[in-house]
């Protein structure tokens, strides 16, 4: 009778009914608030500011209504094209060396020769992830010191002249490229490492029986079955890459000038030191709109391979 009675109350009202179902979205509501608050609101309004030219040094000079000509401006900026040109450069160089030599450390690692010891050398190669990137570069800095560095000592033990790290453009740009590689591969390795103790032991015992050598297997077996794990490796490097800042700021400060700018470094260079707001902001939504590009290229190629 009780539950009968139960029944009816709800039944007379629907908003018992809807308690439970809501409930579950009551408990997120202050973590929504707290997201929406600290994200969707700056971007909102840096998105806004982005069509007005403001001095954040000038709080007494109102922003003024520009539209599109911050966005306009940007590929009128030699130096802003030359940043894109680097960053471009680099994420080529940095996501295709850090893809082959994690690809190499994954079969090394995945490697059953290598029998007790491919716990600790997975444990020590995973290290570097474990690092702040803009730590990581402060430390990169020491060693790539021209005069007391180990980098430079190793170069001229060897009889090589030293190399002058920071005052010379190409040498700048790989001691850049050289912290992002034992930075970033790491994560490589992990992610293909995964994605090889996916793939049955059976196929390769098939293809050794029918004559296959470790070649014919990686091409034949390996890579088609790595596609997916491959797409999302390149995808979450590439993107990375785009957003460099870190090791620039700590290691070249974009220097020797403005060689080794990047989008993100240029972003904050053009906020910070040179009080445009505006231009800042339409600088990084470019930024944006350009990694969402790129992201979209690479689920696409995940569907296609889907539909294969």
């Amino acid at each position: 009778m009780r539950h009968s009675a139960a029944t009816r109350l709800v039944r007379r009202n629907p908003a018992r009914r809807r308690i439970p179902q809501l409930a579950p979205l009551l408990f997120l509501m202050p973590a929504l608030v707290i997201l929406l608050g600290f994200y969707l609101y700056p971007v909102v309004s840096s998105f806004l500011l982005s069509f007005y030219s403001y001095r954040w040094n000038a709080p007494n000079i109102p922003a003024e209504f520009v539209g599109l000509r911050n966005y306009l401006d940007l590929f009128q900026d030699r130096d802003l094209l030359d940043a894109l040109g680097w960053t471009l450069h680099f994420t080529l160089i940095a996501v295709s060396l850090e893809f082959a030599l994690g690809m190499a450390l994954a079969l090394a690692l995945h490697s059953p020769r290598l029998g007790w010891l491919r716990g600790p050398l997975r444990g020590i190669i995973l290290v570097p992830m474990m690092v702040a990137p803009i730590v990581a570069g402060l430390m990169w800095r020491s060693m790539f010191n021209a005069e007391y560095g180990p980098v430079n000592h190793l170069i001229t033990s060897l009889g090589f002249p030293a190399v002058r790290w920071f005052t010379d453009v190409s040498a700048a740009r790989a001691a850049i490229i050289l912290t992002d590689l034992w930075l970033a591969t790491p994560f490589v390795v992990l992610v293909l490492l995964a994605g090889l103790q996916s793939v049955p032991e059976d196929l390769y015992e098939a293809a050794r029986i029918d004559g296959a050598g470790p070649w014919q297997s990686f091409r034949a077996i390996t890579l088609p079955l790595l596609r997916y794990t491959i797409v999302i490796a390149l995808s979450v490097r590439t993107m990375d890459a785009l957003r460099l800042f870190d090791q620039v700021a700590a290691l070249t400060k974009g220097g020797p000038g403005t060689s080794t700018e990047t989008i993100m470094y240029a972003t904050y260079q053009t906020a910070f030191r040179y009080y445009e707001m505006g231009k800042a902001s339409a600088l990084s939504f470019v930024a944006l709109i350009g990694i969402a590009l790129v992201t979209t290229v690479y689920l696409l190629t995940l569907r296609a391979n889907d539909q294969v």
